[in-house]
């Protein structure tokens, strides 16, 4: 009896030249092995989406063959460790145990550009998309021709493609005329990109092949019937995908070689007119010329279905959401005849699953049941698949995400057997549909959300206590509630429905402002928000609060002002007393150090007329600590409240004493002519507190440290007066204190070490004190090493282990941050290179990245240089960007993050949960990964706050398709708990402590071989 198997095909599209022409082979392939097919569609150009994250049928399928890079590699990870056979078609795997199946790019490349050597050109082109695997071979293939031809290379031919489509082969060509590098040919790595240079060529008044000859690769449906046509080189899909299939089958059943890891398939190079050679060489049997009219055919069949398609997806999109709740069996009109539409939800336990929505059979066969739950890696549900869907069916199984800007919703899946004309061209427009769905279903959303706005208001409106009114700008009149007549009545004056009645109780003060804001100029800047006074009817003055915005006809003409009006006298007499206690110490009634502030600003202003100088001195109290902890803090305020009164007594009435907190007070002597003033004064005061004073029967002696600085002299704002005064008293207190210092530039002692530590440290590099570390993170999953964070050290030549706190912000202030950054990047790579020689291939290496680096223009380039360098590849390298970098410019994020993903590198938000943290930041910003700030994470056992923020985080990132990270684990219980909520990983002391490269070798073949 024949085995079956159930087989997963990921791909970005399911239509188009390239896999529209694959998966009809694959589905046939499967068949014949009496075996189901599941093709997983994923991406999203609307969404950018470009590659499976989420582990969707995971348990389901048996073995999987992945078109082009459209797994990431955190899924590509999770089948590499659950042991499913996974085959690669068109690039190589990313491990080395893995197996692909790959066109001879190279050779076949080599062939089409020696064909144009052997017509006499030497001066040949190369344009294509490099940053895919196959266009990279095809451009070896392209140097080795020139090699081989002994042709010189000229880097001015190469130019790199944004795509694989026909403009950017035709900007790649305007590039080449604007290099001004002599050229005769193109060699194209994609056909369509070939067919954009002759068009552009063609504009530019020359003949292709009189004037250029130009080649592509692929041979798609056009290249045949092009004028002229198109040499390319003809891509076997057929025998793709037939390896693809046998191999996939080799691996289940175990009969797979692990000496052929890569089945290269030959491809063959089609003569055609665009390299000169005559026109009807590309029919040398009748063979080819009835392939060439059933290209003609096929293809005008795809543009008619392409336009019937537009008409039936715009009837269709009407019909399925004319309701307020979207209709799925209306909005696939294609060939699929069965769906189901699964959406997440949350049970209480906070454990996310699909449960069905809605479902749909064309041919009556049975659906699932609305709100049955499946787990992801269980969808779709199998026993209710179609007939047709069977084992060797006609039918494959579409499986696609449902995701929006708004929200990741779910998934969705469909039955039905392939088009036979979405192999000519991207015929398939129902792809469109999912993004219609999608924001369908951010509709329904919206409108429930209304909904219930609407109802709220309606309950407010009744039972609030803040005054509804409603200004009719037709008529002219306003409608006030019962509440905004009690409001009002307490005015003096009475309250009609004419605007002018409300002027009138208004404080003559504020009338102007109230007037202007009810005109259109005023509404134009801003909805009404005023606080006005109005007279009550005891003439004393009331406070209230009025809003209100407009409301527009269809052509935005302002009809209506709706909003509320509120009392607020007692919380405007309640601010009164909060901004005056904000401004007052509590105890001792002096002011606080905002007051302080002020006024000595307000001192300084008058000093720059009078040209005088003003103090400021800060005294801390010798002895006040031993006489709390002794006597408690009762007996100490009232030696606080003693105190503060005697220094009061020692300074004039203009002089302000306040005090900042605990012991600690400061005087500002806002008008002396000389620094003997300042003596005079202190002198007085050390003087008075140190005469025995009685409190409560006993007997106490004071003392004081007295630090002074004098303005404009020592410095020139508010707070250097009071860091230098602050120093000074610390020199004083240092000297054995009840004294007077007075401020030095010799006293800034912080400066003269910080400076030399800046000095220091721009020689770090050079004579090799910095140092890397590394802490393991690892999987919860699995327990398996997935990486290690890069951390820095310092030992400084004077023997002394510097941590990073204390240096890296000074290397921030002072931008050494840059070229250490750099360092720590490149060495960090090879590391990493030595830890895949040691047989760790798919180890993850995590670096830092500062906010100074992220801004560098070119640091993408850098990053792309570091990889090319060390040689390791972009997915063993995770850059970590803290969250307040990447929200302090969201545009120069996007972008920046957009170019590193594209090269291949995993991002990570760090230290997530202490900043801005918003679904919406994350949502907009391209990352893979988001870690936890290790703050959540050390009390989340007793701290319930703690524990429920990194719940929200770890679900709000899975819902995103992002991993989280977990810092500062180090106590079993903390991973115990961080496993049950589905933390993907963990880094902290209890797994590892921060290591050595060779420890950390060490540490992951001990963790292996355990």
């Amino acid at each position: 009896m024949v085995q079956e198997y159930r087989i997963g095909v990921i791909a970005p599209h399911l239509d188009g030249e390239y896999y529209g022409r694959l998966l009809p082979h694959i589905h046939q392939a499967v068949r014949k092995r009496q075996s189901q097919l599941f093709a997983i569609q994923v991406a999203d150009d609307y969404l950018g989406i470009t590659a499976l994250v989420e582990p969707l049928a995971l348990q389901l399928i048996d073995a999987w063959i992945v078109i082009l890079p459209s797994a990431s590699a955190s899924f590509l990870e999770l089948l590499s460790e659950s042991g499913k056979p996974f085959v690669c078609v068109g690039f190589q795997s990313p491990f080395p145990n893995g197996h692909s199946v790959l066109v001879e790019n190279r050779s076949s490349m080599k062939a089409a550009v020696k064909h144009l050597i052997d017509h006499g050109h030497r001066e040949i082109a190369f344009i294509g998309n490099l940053d895919q695997y196959d266009l990279q071979e095809r451009y070896k293939g392209y140097r080795d021709a020139l090699e081989e031809g002994e042709i010189p290379f000229d880097e001015r031919w190469v130019v790199k493609t944004k795509d694989n489509l026909l403009e950017g082969g035709s900007l790649a060509t305007e590039e080449l005329f604007h290099r001004s590098a002599p050229f005769t040919a193109i060699a194209a790595g994609a056909d369509l990109n070939a067919l954009g240079a002759i068009d552009c060529l063609a504009g530019k008044g020359y003949q292709v092949p009189r004037d250029y000859a130009v080649t592509g690769f692929d041979d798609i449906h056009q290249a045949a019937i092009n004028y002229p046509s198109l040499t390319t080189v003809r891509q076997p899909f057929e025998q793709m995908a037939n390896a693809a299939v046998r191999r996939a089958f080799e691996l289940m059943e175990g009969r797979a070689s692990d000496n052929e890891r890569a089945i290269f398939v030959p491809a063959e190079l089609i003569v055609r007119s665009s390299c000169a050679c005559s026109e009807r060489s590309q029919f040398t049997t009748s063979d080819d010329f009835d392939r060439y009219l059933l290209n003609l055919s096929q293809l005008r069949s795809s543009l008619h279905s392409i336009t019937l398609n537009n008409y039936q997806m715009t009837k269709s999109l009407i019909n399925a959401t004319k309701d307020e709740r979207i209709d799925i069996s209306k909005l696939f009109w294609n060939l699929a005849h069965w769906g189901c539409l699964a959406l997440w939800e949350e049970d209480e336990e906070g454990r996310r699953h699909l449960a069905v929505r809605q479902t749909f059979s064309k041919r009556g066969e049975q659906v699932p049941p609305e709100g049955r739950k499946y787990d992801l890696q269980s969808f779709p549900p199998l026993d209710y698949l179609p007939y047709g869907a069977r084992p060797g069916g006609e039918d494959i199984v579409i499986l696609h995400p449902v995701t929006s800007e708004l929200k990741n919703w779910g998934y969705i899946a469909l039955a039905g057997p392939l088009d036979p004309l979405n192999n000519f061209v991207a015929n398939d427009l129902s792809r469109h549909t999912f993004t219609i769905l999608a924001v369908a279903l951010d509709r329904e959303l919206l409108f429930e959300q209304v909904r219930s706005i609407a109802e709220k208001l309606e309950i407010v409106s009744r039972t609030t206590n803040d005054g509804i009114w409603d200004w009719d700008l037709t008529t002219g009149k306003i409608e006030w509630n019962i509440r905004a007549h009690k409001i009002l009545n307490m005015s003096a004056s009475k309250l009609t429905s004419q605007p002018r009645s409300l002027l009138k109780l208004v404080h003559p003060e504020d009338r102007r402002r109230v007037g202007f804001a009810f005109t259109l100029s005023g509404l134009s800047i801003q909805p009404i928000q005023l606080e006005f006074r109005i007279q009550g009817a005891e003439g004393q003055w009331l406070w209230v609060y009025l809003a209100g915005d407009i409301v527009r006809d269809a052509s935005g003409t302002p009809t209506r002002l709706i909003g509320s009006l509120a009392d607020i006298t007692e919380k405007k007499i309640n601010e009164a007393r909060i901004t005056q206690m904000a401004y007052r110490d509590a105890l001792t009634g002096l002011p606080n150090r905002l007051m302080f502030k002020e006024q000595v600003l307000a001192a300084m202003a008058d000093r720059e007329h009078d040209r005088l100088k003003l103090a400021v001195m800060m005294i801390d109290l010798d002895r006040f600590k031993i006489v709390n902890d002794t006597m408690g803090h009762h007996m100490g305020d009232l030696l606080l409240q003693h105190a503060s009164g005697m220094l009061r007594e020692c300074v004039g009435e203009q002089d302000v004493v306040a005090r900042l907190g605990g012991d600690e007070f400061i005087v500002l002597l806002s008008r002396i002519e000389g620094a003997e003033e300042i003596h005079h004064v202190a002198n007085r005061m050390l003087e008075l507190l140190k005469k025995p004073f009685v409190l409560e029967g006993q007997e106490f002696y004071l003392s004081a440290s007295i630090g002074a600085c004098v303005y404009p002299c020592d410095g020139e704002d508010v707070d250097a007066l009071i860091r230098f005064a602050d120093l000074a008293m610390y020199y004083s207190k240092d000297s054995g204190g009840n004294q007077l210092k007075v401020y030095t530039p010799a006293l800034s002692s912080k400066r003269v070490e910080r400076f030399n530590m800046e000095s220091a440290l721009r020689y770090a590099l050079e004579r090799g004190e910095l140092t890397l570390n590394f802490q393991p993170q690892v999987a919860l999953a699995t327990g398996k090493v997935y990486g290690a964070e890069t951390l820095i050290r310092w030992n400084s030549s004077d023997g002394k282990t510097i941590q990073p706190g204390d240096f890296i912000p000074l290397a921030e202030e002072t931008g050494l941050i840059v070229p250490i950054g750099q360092w720590v990047l490149e060495r960090a790579c090879r590391e990493c290179k030595r830890w895949i020689r040691a047989g760790m291939p798919s180890l993850v290496i995590s670096v830092n990245i500062s906010a100074l680096q992220f801004q560098q223009d070119d640091f993408p380039e850098i990053v792309r240089k570091v990889l090319e360098e060390t040689g390791i590849e972009p997915f063993n390298l995770c850059l970590e960007i803290t969250e307040h970098t990447a929200v302090q410019d969201m545009e120069h994020s996007i972008r920046m993050l957009g170019e590193l993903v594209s090269i291949g590198v995993k991002i990570a938000i760090d230290d997530f949960g202490i900043g801005q943290s918003s679904l919406l930041w994350l949502k907009k910003l391209p990352v893979h990964i988001v870690k936890i700030d290790p703050s959540f994470i050390l009390n989340m056992i007793e701290d319930s706050d703690d524990l429920a923020i990194a719940k929200a985080v770890i679900d709000m990132s899975h819902s995103l398709g992002l991993s989280v990270t977990a810092e500062g684990v180090e106590t079993e219980e903390q991973l115990q708990r961080l496993q049950q909520l589905q933390c993907d990983r963990i880094q902290g002391f209890f797994t590892g402590r921060p290591m050595t490269s060779e420890q950390f070798i060490a540490y992951f073949k001990e963790i292996a071989n355990w």
